[in-house]
């Protein structure tokens, strides 16, 4: 079975960046963002460049 992600808006309050040693030189400023889920329901940021940059909870609201 495969799983085809759609592409949602979320809103950061303030800015996120990735975890050491993964990740850390991606960043989201404040603003709305397009964004993924996955089958379990994690939620990523789709970067300029492609690169997916995983949110929690708390640092993000979901617009649509």
């Amino acid at each position: 079975m495969s799983y085809d992600p759609k592409i949602f808006k979320i809103y950061l309050p303030r800015m996120v960046h990735g975890d050491w040693p993964i990740g850390h030189d991606c960043i989201a400023e404040e603003g709305i963002h397009d964004a993924v889920s996955n089958g379990h329901g994690a939620v990523s940021i789709v970067l300029s460049d492609g690169r997916l940059l995983g949110v929690k909870p708390g640092e993000f609201e979901r617009l649509q």
